[in-house]
């Protein structure tokens, strides 16, 4: 993580308590659980409560904007193995640990719905396509388990694109780089709306190829902010101003904040989902990253780097911790505050004692084992070079 890119990782946090207020906040306080017509709601709570998940989007921009600093700054040809290695370490443990958890009421469940027999054959299946982070390529069957993990699975085809894409994108400046942004995201939006009608609702949020253009439109936004006309605050010839980054960062908030009412105007549910508030986004990370503000140093304080940290295990506990309360009937609003409480305390123990320790581990065993092989490669070279003396 560069210091560039250090508010965000705070930032992360609020995103990811949104989903999580998203997934809870009508189970304990029904007030918020007002719907109207095709799963739109007509209340203003209602809407608010709906409005929550776009902070998804916004991951998968910061996504591609964090992974194109860290690896794509310095020029330097991206090392596939080292790349998927770390992407491997950073994500799957506390994935693998916490969908194993889940095994045994999704068993009960497809063994009380299809019969002990069939259910075994169901659970395998999702298991299986889960194991291999799949489950949102066929959301309305494979998605069973910790619904929350189908943006996983477009991060997973994220890393998969990035090296190739990445390193495409990355060559573009001036006017290219901004025909190239606006392709993507009108592109991007064309595809997902005329495709809506044609799939049934969860796979049209949930297809990665649908997010993409949201992922290297962050990567568009690293490249641009790197340039001498993105202002880059060491090589730009006029330095951004605060009140500049302030207004910029001012329309963001107030942009995000007026989508909010707007959701029943498109008569469909979650119409931010598919990467529409992208722009507006773009506008808060750079307002955030471009130069040292009040705002910025604030967010870098240690506290809020650590809640940042754990936004990950937040992002995959709070749903099944939110199953157990209620399978427990502990689902009032006396309860929400513990709820809460024990989501975010939780994920601040597994970043520390379980997800760091195991990125490590796993760090230090990929690179021994990296140089071992290439040790026996030199080794290897060395005895064909003396045999053919």
């Amino acid at each position: 993580m560069t210091r560039k890119t250090t508010p965000l990782t705070s930032v992360r946090f609020l995103a990811a308590f949104l989903v999580l207020l998203h997934h809870s906040v009508r189970t304990f306080l029904p007030v918020f659980s007002g719907r109207g017509a095709h799963g739109v709601p007509e209340d203003y709570i209602g809407i608010v409560s709906l409005a929550f998940p776009v902070s998804v989007s916004f991951f998968f921009l910061l996504s591609g904007y964090v992974l194109s600093f860290v690896y794509l700054h310095n020029k330097s040809p991206i090392d596939k193995s080292e790349f998927f290695a770390a992407r491997f370490a950073r994500l799957y443990p506390l994935y693998f640990v916490v969908l194993v958890l889940n095994m045994p009421a999704l068993l009960l469940s497809e063994g009380q719905r299809y019969g002990l027999r069939i259910g075994l054959i169901k659970t395998a299946e999702i298991f299986a396509a889960n194991v291999m982070l799949v489950q949102s390529w066929y959301a309305s069957r494979l998605l069973r388990v910790n619904r929350p993990t189908w943006s996983l699975c477009e991060e997973v085809f994220f890393y998969v694109c990035f090296p190739l894409l990445g390193a495409l994108l990355w060559r573009l400046r001036g006017a290219r780089l901004w025909i190239t942004a606006l392709v993507l995201y009108v592109g991007g939006q064309a595809l997902g709306w005329s495709i809506r009608p044609h799939l049934n609702l969860e796979t049209a949020l949930s297809l990665p190829p649908l997010h993409l253009s949201t992922f290297a439109l962050g990567i568009l936004l690293a490249r641009w902010q790197t340039l001498p006309d993105g202002r880059d605050d060491r090589k730009s010839k006029s330095p951004v101003q605060v009140w500049q980054v302030n207004i910029v960062l001012a329309l963001s908030i107030g942009g995000v904040l007026l989508s909010v009412p707007l959701v029943p105007l498109f008569v469909v549910p979650a119409p931010y989902n598919n990467g529409m508030l992208a722009p507006i986004f773009a506008g808060f990370i750079w307002a955030l990253t471009v130069i040292p503000t009040p705002l910025s140093r604030w967010l870098c304080g240690r506290w809020l780097i650590a809640l940042g940290n754990s936004s990950y295990a937040l992002y995959l506990i709070h749903t099944p911790i939110l199953d157990l309360f209620e399978r427990l009937h502990w689902v009032n609003r006396m309860f929400y505050p513990v709820y809460l409480a024990l989501c975010v305390g939780l994920s601040l123990l597994s970043f520390h004692l379980f997800e760091t320790p195991v990125r490590l581990w796993l760090l230090e065993r990929f690179h021994t084992r990296s140089l071992r092989n290439t040790t026996a490669a030199i080794s290897t070279s060395r005895t064909r070079n003396l045999q053919s003396l």
